[in-house]
């Protein structure tokens, strides 16, 4: 072949050989291919026309035409030209190439980049991983020509990264309609440390301001952080920090903490959040936290659009470290709570508890130990209190089936407990406190052969059951009430409860499901000689209705008094309907206070493209809406409009935004459209 590729250089005569190969050393060859090869050998150049093809290891060259400049080693194409290296590729209508450099330029080129297309009047492939573009557009919409684009002049592309432009214009429908001095926008699939984009806008609150303005690290595979500051024309700025990691399964979990020192008003506000989850921690123990601590109540609510925290009135923290010694489970456990509206701070600190396991004595009676050492603090405006116990108990119990129709099941609570002072100021006092507990139950069964409505058969259980305790009058009133250490209160009285539940087997597959329960319940109180009220809970979880009724449940509680014979009731009912288009579900709540309340939510699809979601609560006495919120969608192809409101008592928000689906963070939202909206 070479003999022969030498003889045809040496004639300089035009060929119809369909393919060739040019040998440049060991490794690299140039193999290429079209329908009429012309060898200039004045040139040194290789003339390719109709249907060329080039490769040269990873890069393959298509066009109508090319040339082969064997002394510099260039590649040059006239036509559609369509240079692709590995998963890349640049088409265009004119295109230089250097095999030494492998830099490119192509002339009216387009590229596509993860989910988008980059188009410019002159793209210049810098090297594998950049790519620079003069009077470029960006798009993520694949219709010809796109709904909306990104154009600047300059545009630098890092392939699996972002694209960065400075100005850029966005243009919809081929109409500008925002403009900034330089934007980024991320196309990165995997995850990769770099600049996170951000909102910029004008509110009445903020005045003018940059929101999310962000640099994302990826420390390694199993965690990463983000480091965040919002500048804000009235409030000032507000850096925030956030570290999330994930090594299972020995530790996850995420820190997060923001701060401001606000202009208007010069208050410091701040909160911090911290979540761990590590089974294996040190020396083989457990240790978890959920810690929350904030400069004010409503900090979170002036900077969220979350109904949730609106009527958040408390934060609670907890850390817990665990470890089981012997069968034995040690935990030692923080515990703080903070009630804003009460201005009111409870912690338990230390807080230390002992668990044994489970066993049997004499192969029948069942016992174990639990112990705690508290220290409780509460700390308001109005006092400040410390009290601290310790406390061992054991509640040893045994289950006997007698003759196989009914099981007594005895036991009793033992607890010993010291103080650290009690009411009249005598330090350490101990108590002694026992109480006794006696069950007796059965289950009674019945078969009705009914066939109904797809009802194959009923079967009714029933499950009576007789409770006696005695607690005996001891003389505790002195001693403080700290958490976890019982309270022994003078108890002599019988509980009543009975049961049932009617189960069915339904349609042709005969699947087993639960039509209704029905509790009741009573005790006798012995010393008093009188009964307590009859609680009632009567429960229709079964839904006997076709589609589109997917969920019909009806629940009613209530209390009777035996002697007067007053009553209280609650009536709940929950009815959903789904179709395609439309779904609701309504849930209503009725006492016999003639509190009647509804609450309803669902979405609704008048259109392929359009998506209403609702949900409101209706207050029947007020004859008004307590809370509402709503939602508008519009898919717009490439595109989603979305609009929001929600109201909880004479709180309200909303929002409004433009966003593209496969770019979430580049949003057209309420704050860009200034004062008006607001």
């Amino acid at each position: 072949m070479i003999c022969i590729l030498f003889f045809i250089l040496l004639q300089g005569e035009e060929s119809q050989s369909p393919s060739d190969t040019i040998p440049r050393d060991t490794f690299d060859v140039v193999t290429y291919d079209a329908r009429t090869i012309v060898y200039d050998l004045e040139t040194s150049t290789i003339i390719l026309m109709d249907s060329s093809s080039i490769r040269y290891q990873d890069i393959l060259l298509v066009s109508d035409s090319a040339h082969y400049y064997i002394k510099t080693n260039q590649l040059e194409a006239f036509g559609n030209c369509d240079l692709r290296q590995l998963e890349d590729s640049i088409k265009g209508s004119y295109l230089r190439y250097n095999l030494d450099t492998r830099k490119a330029m192509m002339t009216s080129g387009r590229t596509q980049i993860d989910n988008g297309f980059l188009d410019g009047k002159d793209i210049y492939w810098i090297d594998e991983k950049t790519i620079n573009a003069y009077h470029g557009i960006y798009t993520t919409c694949s219709d010809t020509p796109p709904h909306y684009y990104f154009y600047a002049p300059k545009m630098k592309v890092y392939l699996g990264d972002m694209v960065i432009a400075r100005p850029i214009v966005l243009f919809v429908e081929g109409f500008p309609v925002a403009a900034a001095p330089f934007w980024f926008v991320p196309i990165a699939s995997k995850r990769k440390s770099g600049l996170l984009p951000f909102r910029a806008g004008n509110s009445r609150a903020y005045g003018k301001y940059i929101q999310g303005f962000a640099y994302y690290f990826v420390l390694n595979d199993y965690a990463d952080m983000t480091v965040q500051l919002d500048a804000m024309e009235k409030q000032g700025f507000r850096p925030h920090f956030e570290g999330i990691w994930n090594y299972s399964p020995f530790t996850k979990g995420t820190v997060y903490g923001s701060y401001i020192r606000e202009n208007n008003t010069g208050n410091q506000r701040y909160n911090i959040e911290a979540r761990n989850e590590s089974p294996y921690f040190l020396l083989g123990s457990n240790f978890n936290c959920d810690i929350k601590y904030q400069s004010d109540n409503t900090y979170r609510q002036d900077y969220t659009d979350s109904t949730m925290l609106w009527v958040e009135q408390e934060i609670s923290s907890q850390a817990t470290l665990s470890r089981s010694i012997f069968g034995y489970k040690n935990s030692l456990i923080y515990e703080r709570q903070q009630n804003y509206a009460t201005d009111e701070i409870e912690e338990r600190l230390p807080y230390y508890s002992l668990a044994s396991p489970s066993r049997t004595l004499f192969s029948f009676l069942n016992y174990s130990f639990s112990g705690h050492i508290v220290r409780d603090r509460k700390d308001s405006a109005a006092i400040h209190e410390e009290v601290s116990g310790a406390n061992i108990h054991t509640s040893p119990s045994f289950q006997q089936s007698i003759l196989g129709l009914f099981s007594i099941s005895p036991g009793m609570q033992l607890d010993l407990a010291t103080f650290d002072e009690d009411t009249l100021g005598n330090t350490w006092p101990i108590r002694l406190g026992y109480s006794f507990n006696f069950t007796a139950s059965t289950n009674l069964y019945r078969l009705f052969d009914v066939h109904l409505l797809g009802i194959h058969g009923i079967l009714h259980k029933m499950l009576p059951k007789i409770t006696y305790t005695y607690t005996p009058n001891f003389d505790y009133g002195e001693l403080p009430r700290v958490n976890s250490i019982p309270v022994f209160a003078k108890t002599h009285k019988v509980a009543f409860a009975l049961d049932h539940t009617f189960e069915s087997k339904i349609g042709k597959d005969l699947k087993k499901v639960t039509l209704t329960q029905i509790n009741l319940g009573c005790s006798y109180d012995v010393d008093l000689d009188s009964l307590s009220v009859i609680n009632l809970n009567w429960n229709l979880s079964y839904n006997p209705f076709p589609k589109p009724i997917s969920a019909f449940t009806t629940q009613v509680t209530g209390t009777i008094d035996p002697y007067t014979r007053d009553h209280t009731y609650t009536i709940s009912n929950t009815t959903g309907m789904k179709v395609p288009f439309f779904s609701i579900s309504i849930n209503q709540r009725y006492t016999n206070e003639h509190i009647y309340q509804v609450w309803f939510n669902g979405d609704l699809k008048p259109t392929p493209r359009w998506t209403i979601t609702y949900g409101a609560r209706y207050d029947w006495e007020q004859r008004e809406f307590v809370d509402y919120a709503f939602s508008l969608r519009r898919d717009l192809h490439c595109w989603e409009a979305l609009f929001s409101f929600n109201q909880l008592a004479d709180d309200w928000r909303y929002d409004f935004q433009v966003r593209i689906k496969s770019i979430p963070e580049v949003t057209i939202g309420k704050g860009l459209l200034g004062y008006i909206l607001e």
